[in-house]
């Protein structure tokens, strides 16, 4: 007897189906389907379309699933499974889509005007021509309800190596010459007896009760399984499941009656254990024991169709007025759960009328969003109105035209001006996009609004205050608990440590949202803390590691439908290429980020593209006239940076001090130090005056390494210098690439508790000097004190709320020197810290450090202890 309870047995075999799934097996590997029958062009090639039919409860899914899986393997093309939602063509063919990998491109025709099933069926073809696949179309209504999907499916097949199989109740094929069918009929006594795990003598009662189905077999099997067969033997599938449910705990029993209502062909496993029953984990594993539920695939749960139909006669838990809690309690899972059965079940609410509706399509659309799944978002878009979701999808791969008609479709510009402020930034024009989000405020969810910000600033060229905005933005979204923008304020405070020229920093950030990106399915924001990554590896001196890395870059952002995003990718590329020395593959990588940006009117990458090819020029030959285009295109839409960079090259090749000089009032603008420097350099090699070139170069050196340094008496600014806008060193000892440890205090925290949700946990905090500090050879009554104040970055409080008393203190007195706080978090997931360090008597900061610790559920394994 099997020890798992659901259609497969222990050894993965159907009881008494092997020559059935045989036979099919081989029948589907004969006649016109394989390729290398049909090499004759004039000769149209039909797939094979072939349906499983049989009563409810003799497991005609399990058999198209085991077929499938055996063609499938034998093959090699993947399997797709679609149950049967109750829509019609078009839905199915979305789902088909979805499923197949269809391009948001090839899709996106269907958002500008509603197109026919044959469009759709043929967009799904193409899909099918690069990657055949074998679908499973599962519990079509019987006769011929269900041929207008059998036709559909069959024509996005047409001209493929891919095979369809449908099942149903009732033999299609009167209906329809295009079948190969297959009956699949109750077991036999002695392939009952089989499954039963009893003499062929003993079961034949059960045998008739069960109709020889073997959905029904199971769950008398389930009866067997402890010991529960000693009444009387029923006679009947209504008194077995009478029988079945009599034995059943009341969770089990209130599981049983939420899957009936629901009524969805398959649940996922966070749903399903999202379900309001006081142990759903432990009902869903009885309800599997006793063979009612079933485990069709890896995370998903499945209520036989003839099973939910005896249910329904008996006195259910959850009456059909509970509905609406149910949906509610599942659908608060949608960040965990995969979003098909979600986007389902909120069509179904829509279609229905339910009142709140709204506030579950909105997080769902948002997902599929995140995600770039148009074809799923399509099926929303059948039954309610997610204009601005399509809207935002539109525009994250590249079709930014149809992103403006939508956004200016929309009749409310209070909806739609966060989006319009981002439309505006992914295509660069930054002014519009800094009035719109000054605009927002207080409206509109303020981590989000915060966040733009922030990067608007870094696209302009100004770094001062994004910090600020940054920080403000990870705490709004992890109180909202939001982790998608949670992911893109990291990757932001990623990208703010790339810009001043931190790579060390930056990797820390961009590992986290890297992190956050793939627990959400985003692939998108997985490639861009992808290239930021690789982005640090160029800032850190290590070209040969970088050019990799952002090749893989360009096709992460290939691969999540982002032009944009490979744009600049592409661009960082050609500029890793020419640190490299490959001059001649950097100009071609430029050349292809410029055809992107051009593809997705993103004016700021257009710009920067065009400013670093003119530098290159043909031949290597600077390019004038280009630069003056590109320091116009950097005004008009309000690069601030790139524009100042653009006019001291200009200045610095035709020797013009006026333009110099309004370069760096540019700099002294967006308060870049650095460049305010090297337009004195550019001045003074301009005008000849050694002892101000001598005076700009040393006052570059403590911002950027003597490598970046030029040698020579020329005005030749390296291309990297235009990278970052670097921090200041306050002793000048070179980049904050290349920090010198021993000259410098660090901030050192110490974890003295697991932190758990609800809970109180110690960090000490101490500050110690590095070996060649000051104030490491001095003794304690010669060192200043210090105030350390701490602010959490999330839901939490911390104790005590005002600054505590420190001294810098070696590693081995540091406990002597440090002081504690205790932190209580009030949510699970990570939680972010931030620690100030000030001169007690002056008040000066010294020096400001993040950390961030993992809050743990008190159920879980506590975190081993460590410092930070």
């Amino acid at each position: 007897m099997a020890g798992v309870l659901g259609d497969e047995l222990d050894a993965g075999r159907l009881v008494g189906r092997d020559s059935l799934i045989a036979q099919v097996s081989a029948e589907a590997q004969t006649g016109p389907l394989p390729y290398f029958r049909r090499r004759v062009p004039e000769v149209p090639r039909r797939p094979r379309l072939i349906e499983l039919h049989g009563r409810a409860g003799s497991g005609t899914s399990a058999v198209a699933r085991k077929v499938a899986e055996v063609i499938g393997g034998e093959r090699g093309q993947p399997v797709h499974h679609l149950p049967y939602t109750g829509d019609g063509p078009r839905s199915l063919l979305l789902l088909l889509a979805a499923r197949v990998g269809v391009p948001p491109k090839d899709l996106m025709e269907t958002v500008w005007e509603q197109r026919d099933i044959s469009w759709l069926s043929g967009v799904c073809q193409e899909a099918l021509k690069r990657r055949p696949a074998v679908v499973v179309v599962d519990g079509l209504p019987p006769r011929s309800g269900g041929l207008p999907l059998l036709r559909a499916v069959d024509d996005a097949l047409v001209t493929t190596e891919s095979l369809v199989l449908a099942t149903s109740t009732v033999d299609a094929s009167p209906h329809s010459g295009r079948l190969d069918v297959w009956e699949v009929p109750p077991l036999p006594p002695h392939h009952s007896a089989d499954l039963l795990g009893l003499p062929e003598a003993v079961a034949e009662p059960l045998h008739r009760a069960c109709r020889g189905l073997p959905v029904l077999l199971r769950a008398a099997r389930g009866l067997l399984h402890d010991g529960l067969g000693e009444g009387p033997v029923p006679g009947s599938p209504e008194e077995l499941f009478r029988q079945v449910q009599n034995s059943l705990t009341a969770d089990a029993k209130a599981t049983l009656s939420a899957f009936t209502v629901l009524d969805l062909a398959e649940l996922p496993d966070a749903m399903a254990r999202a379900l309001p029953v006081p142990d759903a984990n432990r009902a869903l594993q009885e309800l599997l024991l006793r063979g009612v539920l079933h485990q069709p695939r890896p995370g998903y749960w499945r209520l036989p169709s003839v099973l939910a139909e005896l249910a329904r006669r008996g006195r259910p838990v959850w009456r059909a007025g509970s509905l609406r809690r149910l949906e509610r309690a599942v659908l608060g899972e949608v960040p965990s759960a995969p979003l098909e059965p979600s986007v389902l079940l909120a069509e179904r609410m829509v279609i229905s009328g339910a009142s709140r509706a709204r506030g579950h399509i909105d997080p769902i659309a948002r997902a599929l969003v995140r995600r770039n799944d148009l074809a799923r978002l399509l099926l929303l878009a059948g039954a309610t109105d997610v204009a601005l979701p399509l809207a935002a999808l539109a525009r994250q791969t590249g079709h930014v035209d149809l992103a403006h008609h939508i956004v200016d479709s929309i009749e409310e510009p209070a909806v739609t001006r966060a989006e319009s402020a981002v439309l505006a930034r992914e295509t660069g024009q930054l002014g519009r996009a800094d009035w719109s989000l000054f605009t927002l405020e207080p409206e509109g969810p303020r981590g989000e609004n915060a966040r733009l910000r922030a990067a608007v600033s870094l696209d302009q060229g100004r770094v001062r205050g994004a910090a600020g905005l940054i920080r403000s933005a990870v705490e709004h979204h992890q109180i909202a608990g939001d982790e998608s923008g949670e992911a893109w304020a990291a990757y932001e405070y990623g990208r703010l440590r790339l810009v001043v020229g931190d790579p060390r920093g930056a990797e820390v950030h961009l590992r986290t949202a890297r992190r956050l990106f793939g627990l959400g399915g985003e692939l998108r924001g997985v490639a861009w803390a992808d290239t930021g990554l690789a982005w640090a590896l160029l800032l850190g001196g290590d070209p040969s590691r970088a050019v990799p890395a952002l090749q893989r870059a360009v096709t992460g952002h290939r691969r999540a439908h982002d032009p944009r995003g490979e744009g600049w990718a592409l661009l960082r590329y050609a500029l890793a290429l020419a640190d490299e020395g490959s001059a001649d593959s950097a100009d071609h990588s430029l050349n292809r980020a410029l055809d992107r940006f051009e593809d997705v009117d993103d004016a700021l990458g257009a710009a920067w593209t065009r400013h670093h090819l003119a530098l290159q020029g043909p031949s290597g030959a600077v390019s004038m006239p280009a630069l003056w285009d590109v320091a116009h295109d950097f005004q008009a839409i309000g690069c601030t940076g790139g524009l100042a960079w653009t006019r001291l090259e200009i200045g610095r090749r035709t020797a013009q001090p006026s333009l110099v000089a309004q370069a760096r009032g540019l700099f002294v603008g967006t308060e870049n130090e650095a460049g305010e420097h090297w337009a004195d350099f550019t001045a003074a090699v301009i005008e000849r005056d050694g002892a101000a070139r001598v005076r700009a170069l040393k006052e570059l050196s403590r911002f950027h390494p003597p490598a970046l340094l030029p040698r020579t008496p020329t005005a030749h600014i390296p291309r990297a210098a235009r990278y970052t806008v670097p921090e200041r060193l306050p002793d000048g000892s070179g980049s904050v690439e290349n920090p010198r440890p021993e000259d410098q205090c660090r901030v050192l925290l110490t974890l003295l508790d697991e932190v758990y949700e609800g809970g109180t946990a110690r960090i000490r905090v101490g500050v110690e000097p590095g070996a060649a500090h000051p104030w490491a050879v001095v003794g304690p009554e010669d060192t200043p004190l210090l105030s350390v104040s701490a602010t959490p970055l999330g839901d939490a409080d911390l104790r005590p709320e005002q600054a505590v008393t420190v001294w810098p203190s070696s590693a081995g007195a540091a406990r002597e020197g440090g002081s504690e706080f205790r932190i209580t978090p009030h949510r699970a997931g990570p939680l972010g810290l931030r620690f100030t360090v000030e001169d007690r008597r002056s008040g000066v900061v010294l020096q400001q450090v993040e950390t961030e610790v993992q809050v743990l559920t008190p159920a879980l394994v506590p975190s081993t202890r460590g410092e930070g």
